[in-house]
């Protein structure tokens, strides 16, 4: 269900595809200019090393054989992987510029990843706009309009899901280093997949701090993540399966399209993603809650067969006492068992009460 109506509500609405386009070059911008500031002049000290530079002689004169026709895929490959571990062996053994190199990649990623993430609450904003009324905002509007909880929300995202990807990522690059030394070639696409599956899982456990947030505002970030993961167990296989499909998707556009497209695909598949995935989430979070929505102008899904409905959970309020569209069918019927049962205790010992009262009357 996830993946079906996210992309109708995609379709309905690429116009918002094209405006992320236009933020994400933003941000790429933003992060390119500050790494030149930071990058050339430590890849200019690495320079100077004749180990390093010699190792990157090698690397630029491996792709120019590969792209003459000198040598063959497997060859390139082989060749490749040798000239690169030679040349992260030359890069280590100046530990200090290594160092430095690595603190100022891992800042730049977290930068654009902060820089990104801040465009994530007003696109979850505006999709919940559409989905609950079909009305239909501009993007910088709804920045203007929730900048506040944008850079909070981005600030805590950074720190929650930037460790997430460098853990994934140191993972994935020694996978693949161990399993290069035995199986060559055939180490890549088990790392692909292994990558996607982890990226997907991911996604998955962070599917519900967004929709969480938007739904409660007077709530932190991190209480909203904490409280999301309820809603995220009960829709886990659907939320997954839609990830999961999003991104083997990504990885085979991006893979077949990117050289006939000079490179473009690779720019406005992200931006197709980044709307996508704040639709995949609200739609779990509504199929959860058992919430109708609009998938495009016309059409009304009813999530009824899905999830339970909204009349239910207000019957489900009524009788804890509190809003939470987290409670499932078996919490419900449990507190209203109890209700029962507390109303059948007053009645009894009302009843005896009056008879003891009767009783003294007549004696």
């Amino acid at each position: 269900m996830e993946f079906k109506y996210s992309l109708s509500l995609l379709f309905a609405n690429m116009g918002y595809v094209l405006k992320l386009l236009v933020w994400v070059l933003i941000c790429m911008f933003i992060v390119a200019a500050i790494g030149a500031a930071i990058l050339l002049p430590t890849f200019d000290a690495l320079a100077e090393r004749a180990s390093v530079s010699a190792a990157y002689v090698n690397v630029l004169e491996e792709f120019d054989a590969f792209v003459n026709g000198e040598v063959s895929i497997l060859g390139f490959a082989d060749g490749l992987s040798t000239d690169l571990k030679d040349l992260l062996v030359a890069v280590a053994a100046n530990g200090g510029l290594c160092a430095a190199l690595v603190i100022s990649l891992i800042f730049l990623y977290t930068l654009y990843a902060f820089l990104v993430y801040m465009s994530y609450y007003p696109t979850a904003y505006i999709v919940n706009q559409l989905m609950s009324s079909n009305m239909r905002l501009g993007l910088a509007s709804s920045f203007a309009m929730n900048f506040r909880n944008s850079v909070r929300f981005a600030a805590c995202r950074v720190s929650v899901a930037v460790p997430m990807d460098l853990i994934i990522t140191v993972v994935l690059a020694c996978l693949c280093y161990g399993l290069w030394v035995g199986i060559r070639m055939f180490a890549l696409p088990i790392v692909l997949v292994l990558g996607i599956l982890l990226f997907s899982a991911r996604a998955t456990l962070l599917a519900g701090w967004l929709p969480r947030k938007l739904f409660c505002p007077d709530e932190s970030n991190y209480t909203a993540l904490v409280r999301s993961l309820r809603s995220v167990k009960i829709n886990y296989k659907g939320l997954s399966k839609a990830f999961v499909i999003l991104f083997f998707s990504t990885y085979a556009i991006v893979a077949g399209f990117s050289v006939v497209t000079f490179g473009l695909a690779a720019l406005v598949v992200p931006s197709i993603n980044y709307f996508l995935l704040r639709v995949i989430e609200l739609v779990g979070y509504y199929k959860t809650n058992g919430m109708s929505f609009y998938s495009d102008a016309i059409t009304v899904v009813d999530t009824v067969e899905f999830g339970y409905r909204r009349e239910n959970q207000s019957s489900a309020e009524d009788v804890v006492g509190v809003t939470d569209t987290d409670y499932t069918t078996s919490v419900f019927y449990e507190n209203l068992r109890d209700r029962r049962d507390d109303e059948k205790s007053s009645l009894d010992d009302a009843s005896a009460d009056d008879g003891k009262e009767d009783g003294e009357g007549q004696n």
